[in-house]
């Protein structure tokens, strides 16, 4: 009887458990280890007054990114899921340890076991990798759902002050900075976000259940 079988799913639990909470390819050049990127905000309805004239378009620009990335608030939501993704890394290596053991064990039954009875150890093994992997994609959801909901109420904190901002500037566009190659200087209004949101939203509470 083969191993392959039994060292491919190991393997796949393994590589589940690496991907638990993967970086960014911004956060590795930066050496960290910031989550996924919040969802995108959806646009403003248009308006649909038909009498009323087309008003001079007045353009604010926002660096969202930036302000999702470098708000207080969006660090301490990142800081609290990195530390409950090592602790949920902690536990998935304890279970791969064990199924590992498990392996080794039923290598040294193989040549002792009646071919009924090594497969049916061989299924229960089989069925502990099964449940180390669901482990593993149960926690990662947990993560994911827990980041996505934080981030959700930075990020509509945000369009609010970025509303108010452009009523205050007389403003009816407003264009994020990744869509822009080059404007003035003085249409950027991504500090001004910062500030107020750091003001408004020092801190978002992490809500993770227990498993």
């Amino acid at each position: 009887m083969q191993f392959s079988n039994i060292r491919a799913l190991a393997a796949a639990t393994a590589l589940s458990a690496a991907v638990l909470f993967p970086l960014s390819a911004n956060a590795q050049q930066q050496g960290q280890k910031p989550a996924a990127q919040p969802a995108q905000a959806q646009p403003a309805p248009a308006a649909t007054n038909k009498g009323e004239p087309l008003k001079a378009p007045v353009v604010a620009v926002v660096d969202v990114q930036r302000v999702m990335q470098e708000s207080t608030a969006s660090k301490g939501i990142q800081k609290t899921i990195e530390s409950q993704r090592d602790t949920y890394q902690k536990e998935i290596q304890t279970l791969e340890d064990k199924l590992q053991n498990a392996e080794s064990e039923l290598r040294k039954q193989q040549t002792v076991l009646a071919p009924d009875a090594f497969a049916a150890k061989r299924r229960d093994f089989e069925k502990q990798v099964a449940d180390v992997q669901r482990t593993v994609q149960a926690r990662k959801r947990t993560l994911d759902t827990a980041f996505n909901d934080a981030m959700g109420h930075v990020q509509k904190t945000m369009l609010d002050i970025v509303q108010s901002i452009a009523d205050e500037r007389g403003a009816n566009v407003v264009i994020p900075r990744n869509l822009l190659v080059l404007f003035a200087s003085n249409l950027d209004v991504t500090d001004t976000v910062l500030e107020r949101l750091n003001k408004q939203l020092p801190a978002v509470a992490v809500t993770i259940p227990k498993p």
